[in-house]
């Protein structure tokens, strides 16, 4: 069982790995692993939403276990805040756009070093960047 702790620190784990993976110019890893991380983010938020002593309803387990940003965005209940700091933020905006193409089937394609470090890039910026506002919802 995943603890909301262990999905924090795969989620970091997994980016430190496509940052180190794109320096060694394996890009389609890089890629993968960066978009990975964002969702073992967003199922970090999603896990505290885990009420202790109760069974979830089947629906909302059942979204857990999606590979889809936006999906899981949505199951976080996260989506009216992101969507007020995206409008408030173009550069968050543009870098979701940017991230929220990633897919589970992202690790059965070949991407380029531009691709690896366009979504690296929307993940991991300091300031606008889709990780780092996703871990403020931790």
């Amino acid at each position: 069982m995943m603890t909301k702790a262990d999905l924090e620190k795969l989620a970091l784990l997994r980016l430190e790995e496509a940052i180190f993976l794109l320096q060694a110019n394996r890009c389609s890893s890089a890629y993968y692993l960066s978009g990975y991380a964002v969702e073992l983010a967003l199922k970090a938020c999603i896990a505290k939403l885990i009420q202790p002593n109760t069974i979830p309803d089947k629906a909302f387990v059942n979204a857990i276990y999606v590979h889809k940003l936006d999906s899981l965005l949505g199951t976080a209940g996260l989506k009216p805040a992101f969507d007020a700091d995206a409008k408030a933020d173009p550069e968050l905006a543009a870098y979701w756009a940017i991230a929220n193409n990633w897919s589970e089937e992202s690790r059965y394609a070949f991407w380029d070093s531009f691709a690896a470090a366009s979504m690296i890039r929307a993940v991991h910026e300091p300031n606008h960047g889709v990780f780092q506002w996703v871990k403020k919802h931790w």
